[in-house]
């Protein structure tokens, strides 16, 4: 992960919201090139996958009756 982000931020950042995205990135980053050509489809569809994440977790979220107890 050092070798890949310059700072601890991006990675912070990433781990919390796009987590799939960011482990992906990681394994898809070449030292001395980074991220080339056809690696960026498999990071869009992680951001998809992290996107479909979020947006599933919302919707299960209003499925919840009010006023009950977990």
């Amino acid at each position: 992960m050092d070798a890949t982000f310059t700072t601890f931020l991006w990675p912070l950042f990433g781990i919390i919201f796009l987590p799939f995205t960011t482990l992906i990135y990681v394994l898809l980053w070449q030292p001395g090139t980074g991220v080339t050509g056809s690696d960026w489809l498999w990071i869009a569809l992680a951001v998809l996958l992290d996107l479909g994440h979020w947006s599933a977790s919302a919707s299960q979220r209003n499925a919840v009756p009010q006023g009950s107890a977990l």
